[in-house]
């Protein structure tokens, strides 16, 4: 006889990039398996790997979740393990080598917007670019890269996703003519390109502690390992 099927409840989210309401439904123990074997192995790719697939088993629209930003995947996790585990968690902070303990409720956790920050802009006269954002692929690339500056310069160049000037807009184009195009630019418009890293949104949260010394301290959370101990 087959056993009953069970029926999860579903929520719609906001995929912050894009603005696309997807709906999901919380992890299961199927899902939880995936996350402690990751967490077991302790390697960085496979946490990567299991935090999209994870993603992508409970989005019920189809989603690409390769191409999503950093911050995108961070907030659907962060709302993902609020409807699936509970909407609060337990950190733990150092002040002078003092443990703090606190508690955070996730639903609180918003991506943070900077009002400068633009993702079009000019390069030169009238020719500009159009950025994409960049994957958490690619930004686990860089931070295990054993040559972070080139690391960071290939980044930069790939999230180069449109060029255009009066006439045309150009997004076919092979890497080596990114390439000369990006080394022909003037150096204020790396400066450009280099703000639209520096200011594009993050997920964040501010929780104000109170320390041993009965002191308030401003504790910054910022990226996924910030919301887990």
């Amino acid at each position: 006889m087959a056993l009953p099927k069970i029926k999860h409840p579903t929520y719609t989210i906001t995929i912050p990039s894009t603005k696309k309401q997807v709906n999901f439904r919380p992890f299961t123990v199927q899902e939880e398996k995936l996350l402690l074997m990751a967490r077991a192995s302790e390697k960085s790719d496979d946490i990567v790997s299991t935090i999209k697939q994870i993603i992508q088993n409970c989005i019920i629209e189809p989603v690409d979740v390769d191409k999503l930003a950093t911050f995108d995947i961070e907030f659907i996790f962060l709302r993902l393990r609020a409807k699936s585990v509970g909407e609060v968690v337990e950190l733990e902070y150092k002040d002078e080598e003092v443990p703090v303990k606190f508690k955070v409720n996730l639903e609180e956790v918003q991506v943070k917007y900077n009002p400068d920050h633009k993702n079009k802009f000019n390069v030169h006269e009238d020719i500009g670019v159009l950025m994409r954002y960049p994957t958490l692929d690619e930004i686990i690339a860089v931070e295990s890269s054993a040559d972070k500056e080139e690391a960071i310069f290939n980044v930069l160049f790939k999230c180069v996703d449109k060029i255009y000037d009066k006439e045309t807009v150009y997004n076919d184009f092979t890497e080596k003519e990114l390439q000369e195009f990006m080394d022909s630019l003037p150096m204020d418009a790396l400066l450009k390109i280099k703000e639209f890293f520096d200011t594009m949104p993050s997920v964040e949260h501010t929780v104000s502690l109170k320390n041993s010394k009965g002191e308030t301290k401003d504790i910054l959370l910022k990226g996924l390992n910030s919301f887990f101990s």
